[in-house]
């Protein structure tokens, strides 16, 4: 069985000849150490300071007009699926993320209208940008800003799913996805949490219409993702604080259950799974994430309360699980025992029955390549069918 049929039949539920293995990882380091390769990532510095930064801060509205760092992520995406395919992944996220536009050499706005700082990686490298505010603080602001039309995003993300597909969809099973565009998360960040909040109790309408514009991105989304030939997609949307929903699950379903069970059924008239990513404590989520209509829940974060067995007893027969092994201490600072520990854990509260996808929880700077090639080695070893308690 390969790679590709392995995850398939675990996304319907059913029992590979062995449990899957998924990839979320986007860090530079661990990608170029993988692949044996020189960290091609460039230096803050070299963007901030001297000569070279006044350059660059000059150089800002060509380098957004040419589109040439968006080019750039665009290239690592398939540096990060290939590096996915030499460590022995069975599944790889597809995420784009070429969505930035420089202001200077110290912040970028994204195309959804949210600002960012531009910061180092503890190499001291060009990281992913960081979350400042929403720029979008009134309904006002937000109708006035320049929100990319969904034909835009279809064709922005077909051509690139379309390609990596080409090259590695026969080797390991692809799914793509957006960055920044969940309903919540896009909606939130715009305008920034507190404006939002304000909003969601006096304007719940101009809410609502902000999250039926981002449902048309992710409809064309799933429409990309399937004429590119990939057959699943991750839904990125964090809902909730290691303390559980950032808001009532049932506001949350009065608002944007409706546009998120149109984009689940959409997907699957298509012919794609939908998985969605969540991190924080989701245990009051689960079985809305079912209702919602998707087909798998990855993060389920260990350090935010949230127990494998528990999800899998709630909804495992209704969802396939992702897990969930620790990138805070396990995935970044375990020993050989504790990773194999993880993963014999994992397996033993999720895989009984099938539908159970290995992974970690996240991406993270500090996990350690070793780390994942041990979680890779102990999932071969302990996570063929049938697997024993």
């Amino acid at each position: 069985m390969n790679s590709i049929e392995r995850t398939a039949i675990a996304l319907n539920l059913g029992i590979p000849d062995r449990v899957p293995i998924y990839s979320e990882t986007v860090i530079q380091n661990q990608i170029y150490e993988i692949l044996g390769e020189k960290n091609k990532a460039v230096p803050l510095r070299l963007i901030q300071e001297g000569l070279t930064g006044t350059l660059f801060k000059l150089a800002a509205p060509l380098i957004n007009r040419i589109g040439w760092s968006n080019r750039q992520i665009e290239k690592f995406m398939s540096k990060k699926i290939e590096a996915d395919i030499v460590l022995g992944y069975d599944c790889s996220l597809a995420g784009y993320s070429a969505i930035f536009n420089l202001k200077g050499n110290r912040q970028a706005t994204d195309i959804w209208g949210k600002l960012y700082d531009l910061g180092a990686d503890p190499d001291g490298n060009v990281d992913t940008p960081m979350y400042r505010q929403g720029l979008l603080t009134t309904p006002e602001l937000w109708d006035a800003w320049p929100h990319p039309s969904p034909d835009r995003i279809y064709r922005a993300l077909y051509r690139v799913f379309a390609d990596l597909q080409k090259r590695y969809g026969e080797r390991i099973y692809l799914l793509g996805s957006l960055s920044c565009a969940g309903l919540w998360e896009a909606s939130s960040g715009d305008m920034g949490l507190t404006a939002f909040s304000v909003a969601l109790h006096r304007n719940p309408d101009f809410v609502r219409r902000m999250a039926k514009y981002y449902e048309t991105i992710w409809l064309a989304t799933i429409r990309a993702t399937a004429d590119a030939g990939m057959p699943a997609l991750v839904y990125e949307d964090d809902l909730a604080y290691k303390s559980g929903p950032m808001v009532s699950p049932r506001v949350l379903d009065e608002i944007f259950g409706p546009s998120l069970r149109r984009i689940t059924e959409e997907a699957h008239k298509r012919g794609l799974k939908i998985i969605i990513h969540c991190c924080g404590n989701v245990n009051q989520l689960l079985d809305l994430f079912v209702d919602w209509g998707f087909d798998g829940a990855q993060a389920l974060e260990p350090t935010a309360g949230v127990d494998l067995a528990e999800v899998k007893k709630r909804v495992g027969k209704r969802m396939c699980i992702f897990g969930n092994l620790d990138i805070s201490h396990v995935m970044s600072q375990g020993t050989r025992e504790e990773v194999e520990a993880a993963v014999k854990s994992a397996i033993q509260a999720a895989a009984q029955d099938g539908g159970f996808i290995m992974g970690k929880t996240n991406s993270h700077y500090a996990v350690k390549v070793e780390n994942t090639r041990w979680m890779i080695e102990y999932t071969h070893r302990y996570g063929v069918y049938p697997v024993t308690h």
